[in-house]
């Protein structure tokens, strides 16, 4: 049995010994570098994918989407209340604006339209927000329009 044991740990040696030596000089000479710089990048983006995924199963509040489709709802709805009474298209506007203020607050973009301004300056303010949103990738515009084919 004695003889068996060592047997097998002398075999174990003869081949162990000459491949751990060539592994060992492939690490050395840097033979593995590429595989492994790869190998270590899908391992962190395999993580950070892991992290995104658990933190949109754990997301609170109204969703980006939800939002950018209520301010182009709202965006529709002031484009064609001019038939509308005087108080109805105010309540459309201020509803519009907090929204925006609201994406505005998400994605971290500067705006003035929780200040005094009325009229032709809120309307100014508007227009630059809409278009800073869109600058950050937030789509608010109809494409149908103002587009070629």
């Amino acid at each position: 049995m004695y003889q068996v044991i060592l047997g097998g740990i002398a075999v174990a040696i003869m081949v162990l010994v000459p491949i751990l030596s060539v592994v060992i000089y492939d690490l050395l000479v840097g033979r593995w570098d590429e595989g492994l710089h790869r190998w270590r990048d899908r391992r962190s983006s395999a993580v950070a994918h892991r992290h995104a995924v658990r933190e949109l199963r754990h997301q609170q509040g109204v969703p980006i989407e939800q939002l950018a489709a209520d301010l182009r709802r709202l965006r529709a709805i002031l484009g064609t209340d001019a038939h509308r009474s005087a108080a109805h298209q105010m309540g459309n506007r201020l509803a519009y604006d907090k929204l925006l203020m609201q994406v505005c607050e998400m994605l971290e973009v500067e705006n003035d339209l929780d200040g005094d301004s009325i009229g032709f300056e809120r309307d100014i303010e508007r227009i630059r927000v809409e278009a800073e949103l869109e600058r950050a990738g937030l789509i608010l515009s109809d494409r149908r329009f103002g587009q070629a084919a």
